[in-house]
């Protein structure tokens, strides 16, 4: 088992070390998302940190363990397979969000990198898809002056607050649009709320976004299609792969599957 984590990391490792494009990252948005993993259960909230990364003509948001982890892989690409060996598998951060979102001002579309247990995908999908109304409401958060829209995306209704205090047109996760950067906004139930926690100017060269290999690139419907299609079959899919599950297991993935069962887009 360990030897086959070791493979893996050096496969990683290689993914990220070759990647085909780098990206210069000037500014950095931390958001705090909190987050409502069974739709049933209104008393059972989870968090986590996620990253903004920008410059004047792009950004990229992925989770912030996850960019840890791109990091944690490029620093032992060249490491010893003895040193590697040593390595303590559980300070590896883990993230329930494997996406990584790229907005580039000069293309109409944004791309979007996910994976599905092993599995690389690429999609594309228009970045005119969120249709903003921007209302007169207004509202200070975190000492910044915020102005309240609205909008409805992938079957919820969202609240947003940007402030043109910060004159980036971005926000979090695939939201964009607004004149000013969005410092919160979540849907009308609160099942997925993102807020701006801080924020740093950064000089720093980005090159892990795309995966060089087992990536497939194929389109927004389709990606979902794989997605319901591993949930409704995830433990043949794992079987498949090669690790051999007992019964007990078994039924603990699936139960532990029923309680995520609420994800942020209910609609693609």
């Amino acid at each position: 088992m360990v030897q086959k984590f070791i493979f893996t990391l050096i496969f990683l490792a290689s993914i990220i070390a070759n990647a085909q494009k780098k990206y210069s990252i000037q500014h950095k948005f931390t958001y705090k998302l909190t987050y409502q993993p069974d739709s049933t259960d209104v008393h059972t909230k989870q968090s986590e940190d996620m990253f903004l990364l920008t410059n004047e003509d792009l950004s990229i948001f992925q989770s912030k363990n996850g960019y840890i982890k791109d990091s944690l892989l490029l620093a032992i690409e060249n490491k010893p397979a003895q040193e590697i060996n040593m390595l303590d598998i559980s300070r590896f951060p883990k993230t329930q969000f494997h996406f990584k979102i790229l907005k580039e001002k000069s293309e109409d579309s944004i791309t979007v990198y996910d994976k599905i247990y092993t599995d690389n995908f690429q999609y594309k999908e228009s970045n005119n898809n969120i249709k903003w109304e921007i209302t007169s409401e207004t509202l200070s958060i975190n000492g910044l002056k915020c102005q309240k829209a609205t909008a409805y995306y992938a079957g919820r209704n969202y609240e947003a607050w940007f402030s043109n205090e910060i004159p980036i047109s971005d926000g979090p996760y695939k939201f964009s649009g607004l004149p000013g950067l969005i410092i919160k906004i979540s849907d009308l139930k609160n099942h997925y709320v993102f807020e701006l926690i801080a924020k740093s100017d950064k000089n720093l060269s980005y090159s892990s976004l795309k995966p060089r290999r087992n990536l497939f690139i194929t389109t927004k419907s389709i990606y979902f299609d794989r997605l319901k299609d591993y949930k409704k079959n995830i433990v043949e899919r794992i079987a498949q792969s090669g690790f051999t599950i007992n019964d007990e297991y078994k039924e603990e993935v699936k139960q532990k599957l029923k309680k995520r069962n609420n994800p942020i887009e209910l609609k693609n």
